[in-house]
């Protein structure tokens, strides 16, 4: 399944992103000074996706209640998943190097700078991703199961504050 989740864009999207970055170093070399409590970005296979979750960033997906995170790797990614499965109300958070075959987007949202693509999104079930040219791609899924009943907010809204503490702890660049 993650496989046709995580998915490359497009060719032109790389291209935009070499532009940009080209542009950043040569801005760079105009007499700008790097900050020194900038932090380093941390590449996708360096970082431990249950890092990237904590109890508070979880509490409002997870009305099941928390739950240690479970590790998981697999060939060019690796995920940690939260929640209860039986009550399909667990989150997901994954790394990878870097996503696969084209998906359809269904919108885009704007978290922490950074432009992301819901792949999925409904009551019950949110999948966003966002990639770094550099350093991988994050994705978040979140389940809702019953608590969307109670709770019908339809939309990654609810994602938006861990995908924002993620990709903060990650120090991805916009």
């Amino acid at each position: 399944m993650w496989n046709s989740v995580m998915t490359r864009r497009t060719r032109n999207r790389t291209a935009a992103l070499l532009a940009v970055a080209a542009g950043s170093v040569w801005l760079t070399g105009c007499g700008s000074a790097p900050d020194e409590a900038e932090q380093t970005a941390a590449k996708w296979d360096t970082v431990d996706p249950c890092t990237l979750a904590q109890d508070d960033d979880l509490a409002p997906l997870l009305t099941q209640g928390l739950t240690d995170g479970e590790p998981v790797q697999g060939a060019g990614r690796t995920e940690c998943t939260w929640g209860n499965l039986e009550q399909l109300n667990v989150v997901t958070v994954s790394l990878a190097s870097a996503p696969g075959d084209d998906a359809d987007t269904l919108r885009t949202v704007t978290v922490a700078g950074r432009t992301g693509s819901v792949l999925a999104e409904s009551k019950y079930q949110c999948i966003v991703e966002f990639d770094s040219e550099d350093d991988g791609t994050l994705a978040i899924e979140a389940k809702f199961g019953l608590d969307a009943v109670a709770t019908p907010d339809s939309s990654c809204d609810r994602v938006e504050p861990l995908a924002e503490q993620s990709l903060s702890r990650l120090a991805w660049n916009a």
